[in-house]
């Protein structure tokens, strides 16, 4: 196939997530003539839905669907083309989190907009947008934000106007205890103190302050995200913590577990920055699952968790995931920094840190999570200073596209499953419900190195089984990866004696994300039906889900 055709060619939602109601529109881009659209198909899951289109020069008008989400094909006279979309009735349904940091005056195009919308990300964290810490709008035009890089408000504002225009939330970056020297100074009332009276400080530069509810500063810095929202039109405030401290002393020597001072200071934010917007929102960064279990009645719009060392592993990251959903009920994101990229300084490098980035951000999707690493400039965070991100190569953003189309079009599977997860009862093990088994593989319940991780989800009518192959790797998260050996003819047997209406499979590794059938062989046997599938490959992800009667 030629170049100038369907290689140069893509296609994409007008918008990263579209309301009830809304039309969904799809882009068609080429670097030369798109080619001639024969037909669009839409599904949802395995099904094909019927799909009344229309082209109006580069833009497919697909209708008004159903909530739900949705793949798309669209045939061309030189090949198909692939993407997704959802749709909702509430725009809290799910945080899909991705990150801008540079709002530098040169900074005049909204090119990293476009790409995170070809992701599906409906929220955008503006990094370090702000003047000071304690004082978020700038006085003037153009400014210095607080580690010296030039900013402008004209910037910020077209990138939160940009945002929305993409169906994006954008949310304000904003500490909730950091103050500068000049504000101490004035309202030492305001501030955190050690046991011994000394004024706490972070990073040598930054003076933390008091956000119990009785304090001037809880009220101070609510206000000033009001400002921000009100002034710039943003639509929420991401609250950042450190982590550190647990516990302070207030002006009088009172000690304050901020545990506890969390919560209200949370749901202070959430009702002031809403008002009579009820899409507005804010997200709390609960750093290292601390203090997950005691914010998590909160009124954010997502359990935000930022990662680190102890939790090191891939069934680390399931089970952050697994717990907050569990004691919240809300989305679950997870910042989790590949730190691979940053150290990447040869192709081999570079190759070990995207075999990373696709096994983790797989193990997070298929713990029912959203992994917070895409954003500027075609950028993968891989430090918690976001404005170090690494730059994706060319050649390998079109596979970090086909994950995040996999995240959208398979959700009811994944971070939209209300399924109850039974690895550890149903396979491995003693367990013999789901058996899995490939010549010279070793299958486990837990993501140990070097096995088949094999994932078992239940509900009423289906059962979705996820598939992640850690062969030839250890169990570390977040360091380098050999590229997985393909692993062929996964045998799948299932003691589920009832009767199987289908059995599908879905991978983001393929030219294709769209849903394959797997034949089904049924036997019955004294203990009842037992159903066998095979899986013909397993890259680095696979999905395979059975439906029952």
């Amino acid at each position: 196939m030629k170049r100038n055709n369907l290689e140069a060619a893509y296609c994409c939602p007008d918008r990263a997530q579209y309301r009830a109601g809304e039309r969904v529109r799809i882009e068609l881009h080429s670097d030369f003539e798109f080619p001639r659209v024969l037909r669009v198909r839409l599904y949802s899951l395995q099904q094909e839905i019927e799909c009344l289109w229309e082209q109006d020069g580069d833009m497919l008008d697909i209708g008004t669907p159903d909530a739900g989400n949705y793949g798309v094909t669209v045939e061309t006279e030189h090949g198909t083309l692939e993407t997704a979309f959802d749709v909702v009735s509430s725009i809290k349904s799910v945080v899909r989190y991705g990150f801008l940091s540079d709002f530098s005056p040169e900074d005049g195009d909204t090119a990293d907009v476009d790409w995170m919308n070809r992701l599906h990300v409906n929220t955008v964290q503006f990094y370090d947008w702000m003047f000071r810490h304690d004082r978020l709008l700038s006085p003037t035009e153009e400014y210095l934000d607080p580690i010296g890089r030039r900013s402008a408000l004209s910037v910020v504002q077209k990138k939160v106007d940009a945002c929305k225009d993409r169906g994006m939330r954008p949310f304000a970056y904003g500490a909730v205890y950091a103050a500068t020297e000049e504000t101490f100074a004035a309202h030492p009332e305001w501030a955190a103190y050690l046991r011994d009276g000394e004024p706490m400080l972070f990073a040598g530069w930054l003076y933390y302050m008091n956000i119990s509810s009785g304090c001037g500063w809880s009220n101070h810095i609510v206000d000033e995200y009001v400002s921000a929202i009100r002034t710039l039109g943003f639509s929420g405030i991401h609250m950042d913590t450190y982590g550190f401290p647990k516990r302070i002393y207030d002006a009088a020597g009172k000690q304050i577990l901020l545990e506890d001072a969390f919560l209200p200071l949370i749901d202070d934010a959430q009702k002031a920055v809403c008002g009579e917007n009820k899409e507005n929102g804010v997200t709390f960064n609960a750093v290292n699952d601390w203090p997950t279990e005691k914010v998590a009645s909160g009124s954010q719009d997502a359990m935000y968790i930022e990662v680190w060392p102890p939790h090191d592993t891939y069934r680390d990251l399931y089970l952050l995931i697994q717990k907050a959903k569990a004691v919240s009920g809300k989305p679950v994101v997870l910042a989790a920094y590949m730190e691979p990229f940053r150290a990447a300084k040869d192709e081999d490098e570079v190759a070990r840190a995207e075999h990373a980035f696709r096994l983790a951000n797989a193990v997070v999707m298929a713990a029912g999570g959203v992994q917070l690493v895409h954003g500027e400039e075609k950028g993968l965070l891989c430090d918690s200073y976001y404005v170090n991100y690494a730059k994706l190569r060319p050649d390998f953003c079109e596979t970090v596209v086909r994950y995040a189309d996999f995240l959208v079009r398979y959700a009811p599977l994944l971070y939209d499953d209300n399924g109850m997860d039974v690895t550890m009862t149903a396979g491995g093990g003693i367990n013999e419900d789901v058996v899995a088994s490939a010549d010279g593989v070793s299958f486990s319940s837990d993501g140990c190195a070097g096995s088949v991780w094999m994932i078992l989800r239940e509900s009423k009518k289906r059962i979705v089984l996820h598939f992640l192959n850690l062969t030839g790797n250890d169990a570390n998260w977040n360091a380098g990866k050999q590229e997985p050996k393909p692993i062929g003819n996964i045998r799948i047997q299932l003691r589920l004696d009832t009767d199987v209406t289908g059995a599908y499979a879905a991978t983001p590794d393929g030219e294709s994300i769209c849903a394959k059938a797997l034949p089904v062989q049924t036997e019955r046997t004294p203990n009842g039906r037992v159903q066998t599938l095979t899986l013909p490959k397993l890259q680095y992800y696979s999905t395979v889900w059975i439906e029952t009667e």
